[in-house]
C-alpha cells in the first residue's frame, strides 16, 4: 500500500533568459498569518486569494534562483535552512536541479532575512565551499550594527544572529557592492524599504527575450499585492519606503515589459505585469515543454 504525499515534490521551473539559463528551487513556505499585513484586513486578503483561485491560507512560497551560463553557477539567495521550521526543502530542490554546493561560484544575497540566507550555513558552517558572497554593503552594514541590534525586541533578535552567521561563515570571500554590474550581464539593483539594503539582480535578455528582474521581495503575497500595491507586511523595516520601492519598481516592470522573477512567487515562479486600469494585474509565464 503506497502512502500517500504530504507535502509538494521538489520544484522546479527554468527559462532561457540571454546567456544565462534561470532555475527557480523551492524551498517549500512559511505558514504565516494575514495579521502581518498593513492595510488590508483578513477577510479582504482571504477573499483576495479566493478570487485568486488560492486557498485562503497565509502561506509565503519561498524560493530562489540558479543562473547557468558563461561558464558559471551562480546562486541567488538560499532559503531558510529550516529556520522555525520554514521552508527547508532547497536542498532538495538544488539536487533535483543537478547542482551539487561545490558547483556554485558565485552567490548573490538579496538582504540579510533568515528566509534567503538561512540555506547557506550548516551548523555555522558556510554550504557554498568555492562560492563567493555578493551583498550590498549597506544591507551588510545593517545586520552587522550592535548599536541597531541591541535597539531591537527580542523577537527580532534570532534574525540578526541568523544573518551575522550566514555572513560570517563567508567572511573571506564577502564581495560587499553599492550598485551596478556583478556579473556579466547581471545587475545589482537597490530596492530599499523591505530592508535597508533589499536589492534585486537584473538579467540581460539579448535577443532572447526581455530582461528578468529578480524582484525579490518587492512582494510577499502577490495576488494580493499586485492588485493592492499600498498593502505592506511586517517584515518591512521601513514599510513607507517599502510602499514607495514598490509602486515604482511596478511601474517600471510594465513599462519596459519586464520578466519578473522573486523569492516569494509561486509556481511557476517567473511572471510579469500588465497595466490594468489604475492598477496592475499579474501574468504568470507558465511552465512549457521547451526551454524559453
Amino acid at each position: 500500500m503506497t502512502a500517500q504525499p504530504d507535502q509538494q515534490a521538489p520544484s522546479l521551473n527554468r527559462r532561457k533568459v540571454g546567456d544565462y539559463v534561470v532555475t527557480y528551487l523551492s524551498d517549500g513556505y512559511l505558514d504565516g498569518s494575514f495579521d502581518y499585513l498593513q492595510g488590508i484586513t483578513p477577510g479582504e486578503a482571504e477573499q483576495m486569494l479566493t478570487d485568486a483561485h488560492r486557498p485562503p491560507l497565509a502561506h509565503i512560497s519561498i524560493a530562489s534562483y540558479i543562473l547557468q551560463g558563461k561558464g558559471r553557477t551562480v546562486l541567488v539567495d538560499a532559503g531558510t535552512g529550516g529556520f522555525n521550521g520554514w521552508g527547508g526543502r532547497f536542498p532538495v530542490a538544488l539536487a533535483a536541479a543537478g547542482v551539487a554546493p561545490e558547483d556554485v561560484d558565485t552567490i548573490l544575497v538579496s538582504h540579510g532575512h533568515v528566509d534567503h540566507v538561512g540555506g547557506l550555513t550548516l551548523h555555522g558552517k558556510p554550504v557554498f565551499p568555492k562560492a563567493e558572497v555578493v551583498v550590498n554593503a549597506t544591507e551588510l552594514d545593517f545586520w552587522r550594527n550592535d548599536t541597531i541590534m541591541a535597539s531591537v525586541g527580542d523577537d527580532a533578535k534570532p534574525f540578526f544572529v541568523a544573518a551575522r552567521t550566514a555572513f560570517d561563515a563567508y567572511n573571506d570571500r564577502l564581495k560587499p557592492v553599492a550598485s551596478g554590474g556583478v556579473l556579466p550581464g547581471v545587475t545589482l539593483v537597490p530596492l530599499p524599504g523591505h530592508t535597508p539594503g533589499h536589492s534585486g539582480f537584473r538579467i540581460e535578455g539579448g535577443s532572447t527575450g526581455p530582461d528578468l528582474l529578480i524582484w525579490t521581495d518587492i512582494t510577499h503575497m502577490a495576488d494580493i499585492q499586485i492588485a493592492r500595491p499600498e498593502v505592506t507586511i511586517g517584515f518591512d523595516v521601513d514599510q513607507d519606503q517599502a510602499r514607495a520601492t514598490r509602486m515604482r519598481v511596478f511601474d517600471q516592470v510594465a513599462s519596459e515589459r519586464l520578466a519578473v522573477a522573486g523569492m516569494h512567487l509561486n509556481m511557476p515562479g517567473f511572471m510579469t505585469l500588465e497595466r490594468r486600469g489604475h492598477g496592475y494585474a499579474k501574468v504568470d509565464m507558465p511552465w512549457t515543454s521547451a526551454l524559453l
